[in-house]
């Protein structure tokens, strides 16, 4: 039995990073170093990174003819995967498609009754899960019993929802991930970046995130870590590695023990390396070794600049410790971005006023202001849904799901187009009132793309 793990091209492109991103797909790597552990004959086809359109993706699926079709989407991406999976099916009617990622683990009996054209929900981490359902299929068919699989949805021949319960999740108990076999970068097309997650779950619960991968932290050892980065520098020549780590610095000892392993190893000097991590987990000291590890650049989810929202979220910060961990970082000349999301609840023109002007105070060396997204499954989602926090759910389709350009929500105390004007702005106004000129100009030859369609959004007469 043949299974091909897709990774939809995109709706059209409007981000290039992410719509044309220069890595694979790591969920990708993990399903299929799993299927492959387990002795099941797997191929890849990821679309966004091999720049493979809608047309040529069904053609190339159809050569390969697979038994299984595995399709992997966040919310913004879940048309996209129908629409190929759809397409798929004409051609290949025995086939049977699977459907895993955030969007379907958050909403698994609403993906399959409003898009039938996938047989079966792999909800949560897949990689025990997909290789167990294969081998029922292979072995059982598809008309069986499933309840012996946990973290499957499908509905039955009734039309009704089945859902097999929740699976533990991996390495839950021994907080371990080194149970699971490497990503299988083999199977990709060479990358100048690889996005690794060596971590999974995060303790905080702030209401614009799901948090799909749980509060219980599991990680990766450091010296797996190491190792894996040492490997991807000797086979492809990498030299660039993003950790896809919620808060990458959570576990400071083992932070210390992957930062002193490159150096020991002399990758320091070969790898450079990004992370995100918490405000309230990185300091001066570890910010300095970090650099001399490879680390050119540390993202900071500042969310907002107005007191009583940060106190509303919920993370444990303030503006003084914002601006004194920024202040260490400048110390340590360790460059960093600071995310912020502008439409927190109750929003209002002077609210967001208040974020861009401590952005400028912030001076990060890449603000990155999103607006609010209502991602189901979380607080300001079901806040969006009530009609609560001054927001008013206007998403026609789940491609409206975009913290640049989408169109999900609109605000009660501040208009959607002003806030889009307020975000562009703010961008300008970081760079020029800090007089980084020459910064400025290459912030926006980086992001033009997205930027002119920022422009050209904001100057529609919709709205």
């Amino acid at each position: 039995m043949k299974v091909l793990l897709v990774n939809p091209p995109p709706y059209k492109i409007q981000e290039p990073y992410y719509d044309r991103p220069p890595y694979p797909r790591t969920a990708l790597a993990f399903l299929a170093s799993s299927l492959r552990a387990n002795y099941i004959d797997v191929e890849v086809l990821d679309c966004k990174y091999d720049r493979i359109s809608h047309e040529n993706a069904v053609k190339k699926i159809c050569s390969i003819a697979p038994d299984i079709i595995g399709y992997t989407a966040l919310t913004n991406e879940v048309i996209q995967a129908v629409n190929l999976a759809e397409a798929v099916k004409l051609h290949l009617p025995a086939s049977l498609s699977i459907i895993g990622g955030v969007h379907v683990s958050v909403l698994p009996e609403r993906t399959l009754k409003e898009f039938r054209v996938f047989n079966f929900a792999c909800v949560g981490e897949g990689e025990i899960t997909l290789p167990e359902l294969v081998h029922h299929i292979e072995k059982e068919g598809v008309n069986t019993k499933f309840d012996s699989i946990k973290g499957i949805a499908f509905l039955d021949a009734n039309g009704n929802y089945v859902y097999t319960g929740e699976r533990e999740r991996i390495g839950v108990n021994e907080k371990s991930l080194d149970e699971l076999p490497l990503p299988a970068w083999d199977m990709f097309n060479p990358a100048s970046k690889y996005i690794l997650h060596t971590q999974r779950g995060c303790p905080y619960h702030c209401p614009f995130c799901v948090n799909p991968n749980g509060r219980i932290i599991r990680k990766e050892s450091a010296y797996r870590v190491v190792n894996q980065i040492k490997e991807l520098y000797e086979k492809y020549n990498c030299k660039n590695i993003s950790f896809g780590d919620e808060i990458f610095t959570l576990d400071r000892k083992r932070t210390i023990e992957i930062c002193e392993g490159l150096i020991q190893l002399g990758l320091n000097e070969k790898v450079k390396w990004i992370c995100q991590t918490h405000i309230n987990f990185i300091d001066e000291e570890l910010a300095l070794l970090m650099k001399k590890s490879g680390c050119r650049l540390v993202g900071l989810g500042v969310e907002s600049g107005d007191p009583e929202r940060l106190q509303m979220i919920g993370k444990g910060t303030s503006v003084d410790r914002i601006l004194s961990v920024a202040a260490e970082l400048k110390r340590v000349q360790l460059p960093f971005e600071a995310y912020f999301i502008l439409g927190q609840p109750d929003e209002t023109k002077q609210s967001v006023k208040h974020t861009i002007d401590f952005a400028i105070r912030l001076n990060p060396d890449f603000p990155i202001f999103g607006i609010m997204v209502p991602y189901p499954g979380t607080v300001i989602g079901k806040m969006a849904v009530a009609g609560e926090g001054g927001y008013i759910l206007s998403a026609k389709s789940w491609n409206d799901y975009n913290k640049q350009l989408g169109d999900a929500l609109q605000f009660a105390g501040i208009s959607r187009k002003t806030l889009e004007k307020l975000q562009f702005f703010g961008y300008v106004k970081v760079f020029i009132k800090n007089l980084r000129f020459l910064d400025f100009i290459k912030f926006c030859w980086q992001y033009k793309t997205i930027g002119m369609a920022v422009v050209k959004k904001i100057l529609s007469p919709k709205q």
